[in-house]
This record gives structure tokens, C-alpha cells and sequence, in this order.
């Protein structure tokens, strides 16, 4: 299980290269000095390497090509003043993908390119410019956001997107049996059944099957994506040649990369050099790089420019390829596609307490009640062990990314309310979801309203409230406090404990636990060496305010840290794949 850390430190180019400014005019005249290509192959393969590996290795790999001694002495003594070398990160995913935007507007390609990088020198003003590029993210990414003007609760709220993108900008790329696995059972499994034009409607847009596309995706991951074997570097006119799937190759390259000159004019919508200052920039919007995440050169090259972006294909984006059929009503899309990851959540669920002895008879799934006034009650699973419930609700919403930077944090609020919490209809009506939905479930219970077959809940005194989401960046820091907060506001318990469990009648609540379904996924096998509720229990006991996420709590806990292994359907599903790919590209199955 790889770990979120909460806190990283940048270097600032101040501390290493005394006298050179961060400003746009420095910024510029640097970048005019690299050739576009090279830098962007450069910043592709410094992603592959910060994004696959946290370690001090991958840190000291990057500062042996860019600096020099002297430099990496100065980076070392900025490391001891701020917490040790495992605290700075010199080179981070959030400064590259901010480089990426920036090289692609003012750098063009020098004669040479392609080998402009031997050049010790060409190599300094690369160190330069992504530390400079390092301040550009930090003010534009929390600008004034961490003050505490208005107080602390207002301050946490304020805090929400920065710390999302603090979060996204040093995360790692999830392993291959994750997005691979959970990836083709979503689109090949569970998708179709919710809808039935679903195969034909990608293939009408993409010109490849469904299973086509992943198994192009599994030959990509598996031969150009570890940093250890490779630079990340491949020839796209070999695989286009390829004898039995080149064609396949062919329309996968048309769909998934794109030119260096149309990356400029997709991130920057046609501005071309207007820009005198940083804040003269657009907001960056980085569905460019997640919609064709392959970089790709007139001679022949490519590279994947970031391997979380191209993990995330896997696991969404046949999705968004659907979107471009005429064919395809968005709204029917994302509700079908919302309708199979509740299934697939669903199924992870009844695996895990399938075997539990007596809890087999104890979980549910789709439940749809009636409380003792005849209102409905709709709960995605149950788990009902006599004396404490647990209950879960699924949602796959995502949030839109001009939400996340948006001044006005009410902003971002309104949108997370929308997807999890409370969401407005005609006519001045609202509809619960999320956490609305496991508020009213908890009071049905905790005021006996629940109009349930025999006494089923007689006995119970304790209830955990699940939400289980697809975006995994909603477990960064402080958005479990907000969830708490709306949970709180729906449920409006008759009080609160010191250990920060609500009462309700004679009820006890935990505040909502978030979990994403990379977490869930790490539990299915896991639990095999400890409570379920043992874990909850554990989390709410150490983290009442929500402030630390369930994956975080994990990863800082041996005792369950030191207890999580892979999951086995996951790196089934991942092998099926696999092996097909082994098959059709390599003419062997993966496992021989």
C-alpha cells in the first residue's frame, strides 16, 4: 500500500541558485534556451521516475542529471533545515505538469533537438527553470488559501482544493493489477449491463474494441512504464508495424497521443505569447493531457507524459471516448456508468463477508426500506452484526476541476454537496445523496422508524456510516471533516461525545467514514488478518475530526500498515487482460 504523504517541501530556486529571480521574464528567457521537445521528453521522463517511486533513489537520479555538486550540497543543507531528505522533493509531479504547460507555450524546437540535453550547461537551465516552475505552482495552487482569516473552520474550507492538489501533485501511480484490473472488469464486466450499446457505440467512435483498447493499454504499461528497465522512450512506428496488430496500434496512437504543437494549442487555446505576467495565463485545466496522455514527435517518438493521467484511462476513460458518439446521451452515460461501480463496490463487499461465519447471513445489498411513515429508504449495503451496523452508500461523482481552483472555495462546496450531500431539483425540491442518504438511514434507526422484518435491529447500538467513492483524491486532508460536517448537519444528533461519536435517542454514530475505492480494494484481501470494524473502530478512536483519511490512518498504523496485501481478484482480472495482450502483441501468454 503506497502511502499519501500529507506534507512535502519544496525547494525554492532561491536556495540553489543565489540571484536568479522566479519572474516570468527569468522564466522566459530560459525556456527560449531549451529546445521544446527535448524538455518535454525530459519532463515526461522525470514524471515516469517521481511518479513511480517516492524514494530518495528517484529524487537522486533526477539531481545527478541537473545539477552539480555544489548545487546538490546547497539541496542537502536546505533538506537539514527542513525536516531530512524525505520531507523535500526537489522534482515532483505538480512542478512537472506545470512545466508541461509552460515549454509546450515558450520553447521551440533548436537544431539538434534530440540531443541538445548532452549539453552540461542546457542541462543547468532545465534544474533552473523547473525550480522556478515549482514557485509558479505553489502560488498559483494556494496563493492566500492557508490563512486563517475568518477562523479555523472557514480556514479548513478554503483549504479544500489547495490541499487536493498538494495531494495530486506528489501521489504515486497506482500499481499496474489496480487500474488494469479494476479497469477492464468495469468496462468489459459490469458497464454493458447498464449499457447494452455500450461495445458498438465504442467502436463506432474508436474503430477498436473494447478489449482491443486494453490490451494496446496493457502492452504500453507493461513495456514502457518502468523506470528501472527503461526511459520510458518507444518508437511508435515500430508498434504501428507491428504484424498482427499494427492496425490496432495505428487507431490506438490516433486517440491516445498528440504532437508537441498540438499540445501548445490545447492547453492554451490559442494565447499564444500575450502573456507578460504569470497571472495573465489561463486556469490550468489539465483535461488535455488526461484526454491523450501519449507524446508523440514527427520522427517517430513517444512517451507517456504522465502516468497517473494514463492509469486513470484505464479505469475511466473508455468512458469519456463513449461521450463523442452522437449515438450517446452524456447524462445516460455517467448514470450507467455510476449503476457499475455500485455493482463492482457491491460485489468487492459481499466478497469480503461472504466468509465471515455468521456475518455471511448478515450483509445486505441494495436495500430499499420503509420507515414507519411509509418514506423510502435506499441503502447501497448493510452490514448488521447484532449490536453494531454498517452502513455503505456508493457514489462515483467526480469534481470538476475549474471547481477545485476556484477563488470563492463556496465554490468547490457547492459542487462536492451536489455529488455527495444535497442536490437541488425543479420545482424547490432537494434529493439526499452521500451522506444525506446514510443520515437519514441512521435516524430511521435510531428512532426506531425503520419498518424492518422481525427485530432484527433490536439489539443494535452502534452505527458506522461508509461512503465508498470513486475519486480517490477525496481522502486528501480535511475533506473527511467536511463529509463529517454535512453528515452531522443532516443527521442533527441530540449531542456529541468528547470522543466525537454522536447520540441520537439512544443511538451511538460515528461521523461518516470516506473511503475510496482504492482503499477498498486494499482491504478485500486484507481483512482476511483483522476486523473489519476493528478498522473503523481504530479510525474513529484515533481520528474523530476526519482530518486524516482512512488511507492515511492505515498507512501510518503498523498494526494494519504492516497487514495489507494485494488483492487477489483485482491481479485476476489484471491477468486476464494480460494474458490477452501476451497473445496478440508478444505471441505469449503473460505468466509464461
Amino acid at each position: 500500500m503506497k502511502t499519501r504523504n500529507q506534507i512535502d517541501v519544496y525547494v525554492p530556486i532561491s536556495e540553489v541558485f543565489p540571484g536568479v529571480q522566479s519572474d516570468i521574464g527569468t522564466f522566459r528567457s530560459l525556456l527560449s534556451d531549451l529546445s521544446r521537445t527535448d524538455t518535454l521528453f525530459w519532463c515526461a521522463r522525470l514524471n515516469l521516475v517521481v511518479s513511480a517511486n517516492a524514494s530518495l533513489e528517484a529524487q537522486q537520479f533526477a539531481l545527478n542529471q541537473f545539477f552539480a555538486s555544489r548545487e546538490i550540497q546547497a539541496i542537502d543543507d536546505f533538506a537539514r533545515s527542513h525536516g531530512g531528505a524525505n520531507r523535500i522533493k526537489v522534482f515532483f509531479r505538480g512542478q512537472i505538469l506545470e512545466l508541461f504547460r509552460w515549454v509546450a507555450l515558450l520553447c521551440i524546437d533548436h537544431p539538434g533537438d534530440g540531443t541538445t540535453y548532452e549539453d552540461p550547461q542546457t542541462r543547468r537551465k532545465f534544474a533552473q527553470v523547473a525550480l522556478i516552475a515549482s514557485d509558479v505552482w505553489a502560488n498559483r495552487i494556494f496563493k492566500n488559501k492557508f490563512s486563517l482569516d475568518g477562523g479555523i473552520e472557514i480556514a479548513r474550507k478554503r483549504a479544500l482544493g489547495p490541499n487536493r492538489k498538494s495531494v495530486e501533485a506528489i501521489t504515486t501511480t497506482p500499481e499496474l493489477t489496480q487500474s488494469l484490473g479494476r479497469g477492464w472488469a468495469l468496462f468489459n464486466n459490469y458497464l454493458p449491463k447498464y449499457y447494452q450499446s455500450f461495445d458498438a457505440d465504442f467502436f463506432s467512435v474508436t474503430g477498436i474494441s473494447v478489449e482491443q483498447y486494453f490490451v494496446s493499454f496493457a502492452a504500453i504499461v507493461t513495456s514502457f512504464m518502468n523506470p528501472r528497465k527503461n526511459t520510458g522512450i518507444f518508437t511508435i512506428k515500430n508498434l504501428q508495424e507491428h504484424s498482427l496488430y499494427g492496425n490496432v496500434f495505428c487507431r490506438y496512437f490516433e486517440l491516445e497521443s498528440q504532437y508537441p504543437d498540438e499540445l501548445k494549442q490545447a492547453l492554451w487555446s490559442g494565447i499564444g505569447q500575450r502573456i507578460s505576467q504569470y497571472e495573465d495565463a489561463p486556469i490550468a485545466y489539465y483535461r488535455p493531457l488526461r484526454d491523450r496522455p501519449i507524446l508523440r514527435t514527427e520522427d517517430g517518438r513517444g512517451i507517456i507524459f504522465d502516468p497517473i493521467f494514463y492509469s486513470e484511462k484505464a479505469s475511466i476513460g473508455p468512458l469519456f471516448h463513449i461521450l463523442k458518439s452522437p449515438k450517446c446521451r452524456p447524462g445516460d452515460a455517467f448514470n450507467a456508468f455510476g449503476q457499475a461501480f455500485e455493482e463492482y463496490v457491491l460485489d468487492i463487499l459481499g466478497r469480503m463477508f461472504a466468509s465471515s461465519g455468521i456475518l455471511a447471513n448478515r450483509f445486505s445489498r441494495n436495500i430499499n426500506a420503509l420507515d414507519s411513515a411509509g418514506n423510502s429508504i435506499e441503502i447501497d449495503a448493510m452490514l448488521n452484526d447484532v449490536l453494531e451496523v454498517v452502513l455503505f452508500e456508493v457514489k462515483s461523482g467526480l469534481i470538476p476541476e475549474n471547481a477545485v481552483l476556484c477563488d470563492d472555495y463556496e465554490t468547490l462546496l457547492q459542487s462536492m454537496r451536489k455529488k455527495y450531500s444535497i442536490t437541488s431539483e425543479s420545482k424547490g425540491r432537494s434529493k439526499l445523496k452521500g451522506v444525506g442518504q446514510l443520515a437519514r438511514a441512521v435516524t430511521s434507526l435510531a428512532t426506531k422508524k425503520w419498518a424492518a422484518n422481525g427485530d432484527e435491529f433490536r439489539a443494535v447500538e452502534f452505527i458506522y456510516p461508509v461512503l465508498i467513492v470513486h475519486d480517490a483524491f477525496l481522502t486528501s486532508p480535511v475533506y473527511g471533516s467536511f463529509f463529517a460536517s454535512e453528515f452531522a448537519a443532516h443527521l442533527e444528533p441530540d449531542s456529541t461525545l468528547p470522543s466525537g461519536i454522536f447520540v441520537k435517542r439512544d443511538m451511538k454514530i460515528a461521523p461518516v467514514i470516506v473511503m475510496s475505492i482504492d482503499d477498498l480494494e486494499n482491504l478485500e484481501t486484507s481483512v482476511e488478518h483483522f476486523g473489519f470494524r476493528d478498522l473503523l473502530a481504530d479510525y474513529s478512536g484515533s481520528c474523530p475530526d476526519r482530518l486524516m483519511s482512512l488511507h492515511n490512518f492505515i498507512a501510518f498504523s503498523t498494526r494494519y500498515r504492516d497487514t495489507m496485501y494485494h488483492n487477489r481478484n483485482l491481479a485476476s482480472n489484471a491477468l486476464e487482460i494480460l494474458d490477452k495482450c501476451g497473445e496478440a502483441v508478444f505471441g505469449k501468454r503473460f505468466g509464461n
